[in-house]
């Protein structure tokens, strides 16, 4: 393994973080926070999920969670229904209203990623797509 100078991850970290704030700025008028966004596209990606198993998947404490939750569930993007293992606990999944707010967040995040990649050379562009089986693995793990 190579090894990787600390100022390589330095600005790796604020590379990746200036792409996140990036693209949460392009679905801020949405009217949901990054993190309530994430949630939904988990749930939309995976569901439907218990609510342990998706604090885990998020890495949000439960009481955290219960509050985002609970906005998705009164603004009608996800429903909370029994869970057919264990009538006492709940799992959530997608309504279509969520679905639909979920691609519309999706599609604005892309054409904000694409958008700037139109915007750099050819050459490094290249280089960023054969980096993502990498950025895949980083972010997997």
């Amino acid at each position: 393994m190579t090894a990787i100078e600390p100022d390589d991850v330095a600005r790796l970290r604020a590379v990746i973080g200036r792409l996140s704030r990036k693209l949460n700025a392009s679905v801020a008028d949405v009217g949901f926070s990054p993190s309530q966004l994430s949630v939904l596209g988990s749930i939309a990606r995976r569901g439907p999920l218990g609510v342990g198993e998706l604090a885990e998947l998020e890495g949000i404490n439960p009481t955290m969670l219960s509050r985002i939750v609970g906005k998705l569930h009164d603004a009608d993007l996800i429903a909370r229904i029994a869970d057919p293992d264990d009538g006492r606990a709940v799992v959530v999944q997608v309504t279509s209203a969520g679905r639909k707010l979920h691609q519309r967040v999706q599609a604005l995040r892309s054409k904000a990623l694409a958008d700037q990649l139109a915007n750099i050379p050819a050459d490094q562009t290249a280089e960023l797509m054969a980096a993502l089986p990498a950025l895949e693995a980083l972010a997997a793990r």
